[in-house]
């Protein structure tokens, strides 16, 4: 198969006036073949796996390899320009080695991931291109010329036996493929085919001779012709004509590394192995570089023949290298072998490869795609039946572009919105204050940001919050969630600000990054000078905002008040039950893993319960808590040690309880620790509300 497949792919390329010289490409093919199976047998995830020139870069090369000799023939008037054989073998020896320059650094940069983001039409648009080209590259083969350029007496031109063979090959093959995956198929039909081929010979009194002499058989091998690029003739390399072509290895590179991708995937999912893509990556990147030194042609991958050799239980690197020895050995003791393969049973297979690909692609896959989708493909096989590879490909790539900005714009940035009636700060308030904002919550208005902002999502955007200004006293943006912003954002921002302050709104920036605020400087909207206001996380600024919000709200509050209203004898207990304790501003007075024997009620000032993450000075804050809170309830109540520190925002009142008081008091003063029991209770529940409405808007 290795041979088979070579020689087919060789045969391909060097159509035309190049058909003279098609063994010194048999050979390049062989010899690409063999590096890269030996690379891979090496450096492959698939031990396994097979590989060489292959069906989507040869048709592209076979293309531009045509161009080529097209433009030296035509300026020498014929074939014989000494210019012809040095210059495309030369621009096959540097694609191969610039492809694998491409792949290696593409695998070694682990950008493989980013291969498989191709949108799935421009996939199939590349793939069933591909096939319009085998399909056209293989009517080359049989009849000498392109479809465009064919005469009728051509086509008369070419012996029957060359017509059937080729046809019946090619028919087999899609009929067997269609209804049996068995993977002798191929090789089976390719043996039977090659055998059948001989007998007619036979039958018919054709000598092998006769059948060479009329291009039905392959030339023998002459290892004399070996080229590559240390032997050839640079003087007489047309350098200008490779530079000019330059686009097509451009589009050629592009179908590589989806080919390699795709055949990665296919093994990964036939096999349950899972595939290492930059390491396939780097694998053929490696071989198409030694290959190209070697005298080789751009080489992938193949399923077809990897599974094929796991199949028949080769399932060891051994056997890749096996096979090479075996080829090795056949082009130094037998290289008049090869002058037994027919050339109409490799024409019948390239037919076969390209019809498979158009088949699978425009009948197999149109109930599978959607219709948007399947006419996207079809627009791109007729630029490329049209114009060409490399126009076919320059518009996948447009469309891969296009297609992501638009589906990417179609997925909103903003995360959630939120008001003050369902989202708070992580600061204890009282009871009359939270009722506060729940009835005039919607004075703030917020949203959370999330991915990329760009010009495709930033106006998406901007009509979302169009109705914010004058309808909420202040509006809250968190980037917490984005990673990159353009300029076109930017100025998007710099407009629903102005908005906001025509309208009397304040804006408050939260979670911006430094990366984020460089960009935003670089654009124009410095927000450390702004009308806006900036803080480093979302508690900060809803913290912020909420106080805003509560301005007009008076709340004085006393230790009656905190109890729900004491008589003079409790109050007495209170001072009896309760000491007095007061904290400076920046004071911890409860440490995470002290014991949580004391319960605090914080009469004046502010604390917040803040967990210091480990290995970093960064101190999360979990919760603020103002007068007419409690603190320090969890481990009171549980006896567990406490999880986090608590320290005093501001001077800090407050009084505080310990286990021994607290059972004195149940004995001496059951009402009173019944009303504390009930303000715990109370604390808890405002605290369990809050996080369920919380959650809920989250959800």
């Amino acid at each position: 198969m290795t041979l088979a497949y070579a020689s087919g792919f060789a045969t391909l390329i060097f159509g035309g006036v190049l058909a003279p010289h098609t063994g010194i490409a048999v050979l390049a093919a062989i010899v690409s073949s063999c590096v890269t199976i030996l690379v891979l047998s090496w450096r492959s995830s698939f031990g396994f796996a097979l590989g060489g020139p292959d069906s989507n870069p040869s048709a592209i090369l076979a293309v531009t390899v045509a161009a080529i000799a097209a433009e030296i023939t035509r300026g020498a008037g014929g074939s014989g320009s000494a210019e012809l054989l040095p210059t495309v073998l030369m621009f096959l020896f540097v694609a191969a080695m610039c492809c694998g320059l491409i792949l290696y650094f593409v695998g070694e940069r682990r950008w493989g991931r980013y291969v498989r983001y191709i949108p799935f039409p421009v996939v199939g648009g590349f793939l069933v291109g591909s096939g319009f080209l085998l399909v056209s590259g293989g009517w080359k083969m049989l009849v000498g010329a392109s479809p465009e350029h064919t005469t009728w007496a051509l086509i008369a031109a070419v012996p029957s036996l060359a017509w059937v063979t080729a046809l019946l090959v090619a028919a087999v093959l899609i009929a067997l493929k269609r209804y049996s995956k068995h993977f002798l198929v191929i090789p089976g039909v390719i043996f039977g085919a090659v055998l059948l081929f001989h007998a007619t010979l036979s039958v018919s009194g054709t000598s092998l001779a006769t059948a060479q002499a009329s291009g039905l058989l392959l030339s023998p091998l002459s290892l004399g012709a070996w080229s590559q690029p240390f032997n050839l003739a640079w003087s007489q390399v047309r350098w200008d004509l490779i530079v000019i072509h330059a686009n097509d290895f451009v589009a050629m590179t592009m179908v590589v590394v989806v080919t390699i991708l795709l055949n990665a995937t296919s093994l990964d999912h036939a096999t349950g192995q899972d595939a290492d893509f930059d390491r396939e990556l780097k694998a053929l990147g490696l071989a198409n570089i030694l290959g190209g030194l070697s005298g080789g042609l751009v080489a992938v991958n193949s399923f077809n023949r990897s599974l094929l050799n796991l199949r028949a239980g080769a399932n060891s690197p051994w056997a890749g290298r096996v096979c090479v020895a075996l080829v090795l050995l056949l082009m130094l003791l037998a290289p008049g072998g090869l002058a037994l393969l027919p050339k109409p049973v490799l024409t019948g297979l390239i037919l076969y490869l390209g019809v498979s690909l158009l088949m699978h692609w425009l009948w197999d896959s149109r109930r599978e795609m959607p219709r948007g989708d399947y006419l996207t493909m079809l627009a791109i096989l007729a630029i490329v039946v049209g114009f060409g590879i490399v126009p076919g490909v320059l518009l996948g790539v447009v469309f891969s572009m296009v297609s992501f900005v638009v589906t990417f714009s179609r997925t909103s940035v903003i995360k959630h919105r939120f008001n003050g009636m369902v989202r708070h700060s992580n600061v204890e308030r009282l009871p009359a204050e939270m009722d506060w904002l729940r009835s005039h919550g919607e004075q703030l208005q917020g949203a959370v940001f999330q991915g990329y902002l760009f010009f495709g999502t930033a106006t998406a955007m901007l009509d979302q919050l169009r109705d914010v200004p004058g309808k909420a006293r202040v509006l809250v943006l968190d980037f917490w969630l984005v990673r990159g912003i353009d300029a076109s954002s930017v100025m998007v921002l710099r407009k629903l600000l102005k908005l906001c302050t025509d309208a009397n709104t304040q804006v408050v920036f939260t979670g911006v990054s430094s990366a984020l605020t460089k960009k935003m400087l670089a654009s124009g909207l410095d927000i450390s000078r702004s009308p806006a206001r900036s803080y480093l996380d979302l508690d900060r600024g809803l913290e912020w905002a909420e106080q805003t919000i509560l301005s007009e709200v008076v709340e004085q509050v006393t230790i009656d008040q905190i109890f729900g209203g004491l008589t003079p004898a409790e109050a007495a207990s209170v001072a009896r039950h309760f000491e007095e304790r007061t904290a400076s501003e920046g004071e911890t007075f409860i440490r995470k893993g002290e014991a949580g024997d004391a319960l605090f009620v914080v009469l004046k000032g502010r604390v917040s319960i803040q967990l210091v993450i480990e290995e970093s000075d960064f101190r999360k804050r979990l919760r603020t808590y103002g007068p007419g809170t409690i603190i320090g309830e969890m481990g009171f109540y549980s006896g567990t040690p406490r999880s986090a520190d608590v320290c005093a925002d501001t001077a800090t009142k407050m009084l505080r309880i310990t286990h021994d008081s607290f059972e004195q008091m149940e004995t001496v003063d059951p009402v009173l620790a019944g009303k504390l029991h009930r303000l715990v209770i109370t604390t808890l529940s405002s605290r369990l509300r809050s996080a369920n409405e919380a959650l809920s808007d989250l959800l």
